[in-house]
C-alpha cells in the first residue's frame, strides 16, 4: 500500500510540474533599449515596485492586483550560472544617495528572477491548486548588441556598403576625418599591415563612439566597439568597413590574395559575426519569451533632425530583428518566440501631462510600418509611454491670466529646483519646419528624493498587465 502512495505522490509531483509547464509558469523577459533610454533604471524601479510592500496599491491597473488576487512577490536565485546577477542593490544605493543619482548604466547581460504567487481564476492551474506561482526572469542587455544583429544577414560587402550610406551622419563627428584620411591610406590589395589595422581600427572606434555618446546618434556597427569589454584590443574587433567604394573595385577586391587588408578585413567580420553576434543570438536573443524597447524620444527631438531621424532607423533595424510569432505549445517548450513587443517612450514625466498623450502618439507614427509586419507575423506590439522612476512633480502655473502644465524638478547638473514647460511634443512624424522653429527644450532631472514615499512611477501597472496579465488568470 505504501509502495501504490509513494508511486501516486509521485505521479503527482510530475503531473504538477508539467501542468506548470504547460501552463506557461515561466516566462523570459528582455529589456534592452536605445543608448541613454534607462534600462538599469526602469528594471530597478520595476523590480521595486513588485516587491514592495505597497505592491497593491502602487500598481491598482495590473488586474491580478485590482481583483486582490496578488499574494507577493520575492527574488528567486537566477536559473543561468554563467549570467551576471541584476545589480539591484546597488542601483537602489544609488537612488538613495543624497543627493539621488541614477544608476550606471548596462554595460553587459545580466539577470534576475522573480516568483510571483497568486491565486488563478481560470484554466486547468485554477482547478488543481488555490495558488500558483509565475516565474519571471528579467534580462537586461545593452541596446548596442541588438543593433549588430542586422549584421547576420549581411555579408562584409553589403555590411561596407551599407555603412557607406551613413556618410552624412559620420560626418557630424570631428572624428570621421581622421578616419577618412587613414582609410585612404590603407592598401586594400596588398599585405595587410597589422598595426595600419589596429590604428584605423582605432580611428573608427572613435567615431562610433563620438557620434553616440556625443553627437546623439544611435547605430553604432559593431556595438561591441563602444562596449568591448574583455573583446578590446582583440582581432576580432580589429576592423573597419571600407567606405565609397563601387561596385568594380568591390569586385576587383574579393579576388584580391587572402592577405591582402581587404581579405583579412572580410574574415574578422565573418569572425565578429559568428563568435559574437551568432552566439549572443543562439544562447540569448533567441530564447526570450517578450522584449521592452526602452526609447528616449525627448533627447532626439531635442538634438534635432539628423539625431531623431537616426533613432527612426535604429528601431525598424530593432523591429526588423525580432524572430516574431506565437509559438505552439510544444515549440514553446523547447524554442519560444517573442509574442509580445512592448516599445515604450521613457522618461514620460519629463513634458507635462498634455503632452505626454503626443508623446505616445509621436511613437507610434514612428513605428506605424514595422507594427504592421509585427502584426502580420503574429506578435502583439504596443507602445507606451511610462517613467519607472519618476524624476518630476505635475503641477500648474496662472501666466497672464491662463492655466499652465508645468513639471518641477531638480535640474541633473546644477541641481536646482526647476518649474518649467519643456515645450510641446509633435504629434506625428515632425516636419521640416518644425525643425527650423520648435521650441522643444528638453531638460534632464535626477531621481527624486525616495524617502517617505518611495520611488514613484508613471504607468508600470499599465506595462504589467500587457506584459503579464494573461498569464496571471
Amino acid at each position: 500500500m505504501g509502495t501504490i502512495s509513494h508511486a501516486f505522490t509521485s505521479l503527482s509531483r510530475h503531473s504538477r510540474h508539467w501542468i506548470q509547464r504547460g501552463a506557461d509558469r515561466h516566462l523570459r523577459l528582455a529589456v534592452t533599449g536605445l543608448s541613454g533610454a534607462g534600462k538599469t533604471a526602469f528594471i530597478t524601479g520595476l523590480v521595486h515596485q513588485l516587491t514592495s510592500d505597497k505592491c497593491g496599491q502602487q500598481l491598482p491597473l495590473w488586474q491580478v492586483c485590482r481583483s486582490q488576487r496578488l499574494i507577493g512577490v520575492r527574488r528567486e536565485m537566477q536559473p543561468d550560472l554563467d549570467i551576471a546577477s541584476f545589480d539591484y542593490q546597488g542601483a537602489l544605493a544609488s537612488l538613495n544617495r543624497e543627493p539621488p543619482a541614477w544608476p550606471a548604466s548596462t554595460r553587459n547581460i545580466s539577470e534576475l528572477r522573480l516568483a510571483i504567487k497568486y491565486r488563478p481564476v481560470q484554466g486547468l492551474v485554477a482547478k488543481v491548486t488555490e495558488s500558483a506561482t509565475l516565474y519571471l526572469d528579467i534580462i537586461d542587455y545593452p541596446g548596442e548588441w541588438l543593433l549588430d544583429l542586422p549584421m547576420l544577414k549581411l555579408d562584409f560587402g553589403q555590411w561596407c556598403r551599407q555603412q557607406s550610406l551613413r556618410a552624412e551622419v559620420f560626418a557630424h563627428s570631428p572624428a570621421y576625418a581622421p578616419f577618412i584620411d587613414a582609410l585612404k591610406d590603407v592598401p586594400l590589395e596588398q599585405t595587410a599591415d597589422e598595426l595600419q589595422l589596429q590604428q584605423v581600427a582605432a580611428l573608427y572606434q572613435t567615431l562610433l563612439t563620438d557620434l553616440v555618446r556625443n553627437q546623439g546618434f544611435y547605430l553604432a556597427q559593431p556595438g561591441r566597439m563602444l562596449l568591448p569589454g574583455d573583446l578590446d584590443g582583440t582581432p576580432l574587433l580589429t576592423f573597419f568597413p571600407v567606405l565609397s567604394m563601387d561596385m568594380n573595385t568591390f569586385s576587383k577586391l574579393e579576388q584580391a590574395p587572402r592577405d591582402s587588408a581587404y581579405q583579412v578585413l572580410k574574415t574578422r567580420y565573418q569572425e565578429y559575426v559568428n563568435k559574437v553576434v551568432k552566439p549572443f543570438y543562439r544562447h540569448h536573443f533567441a530564447h526570450f519569451d517578450r522584449q521592452i524597447v526602452l526609447v528616449d524620444c525627448l533627447s532626439a527631438l531635442n538634438r534635432g533632425r539628423p539625431q531623431f531621424d537616426d533613432m527612426t532607423s535604429a528601431l525598424s533595424e530593432v523591429l526588423e530583428s525580432f524572430q516574431f510569432g506565437k509559438s505552439p505549445l510544444l515549440r514553446r517548450l523547447f524554442a519560444p518566440r517573442i509574442d509580445k513587443l512592448l516599445i515604450a517612450a521613457s522618461k514620460a514625466d519629463h513634458v507635462t501631462l498634455d503632452q505626454q498623450g503626443n508623446l505616445l502618439h509621436l511613437l507610434g507614427d514612428v513605428l506605424k510600418q514595422s507594427r504592421h509586419a509585427a502584426h502580420f507575423e503574429g506578435c502583439q506590439v504596443e507602445t507606451m509611454a511610462i517613467s519607472a522612476i519618476r524624476a518630476t512633480d505635475a503641477g500648474s502655473v496662472t501666466h497672464e491670466g491662463q492655466a499652465k502644465q508645468v513639471i518641477q524638478g531638480y535640474e541633473l547638473q546644477s541641481d536646482q529646483l526647476l518649474t518649467l514647460f519643456p515645450g510641446d511634443v509633435p504629434r506625428t512624424l515632425p516636419k521640416a519646419d518644425f525643425w527650423q522653429q520648435q521650441g522643444f527644450d528638453f531638460t534632464a532631472f535626477r531621481p527624486k528624493d525616495s524617502a517617505g514615499d518611495g520611488l514613484q512611477h508613471l504607468r508600470l501597472d499599465h506595462l504589467l498587465e500587457f506584459m503579464l496579465g494573461d498569464k496571471m488568470r
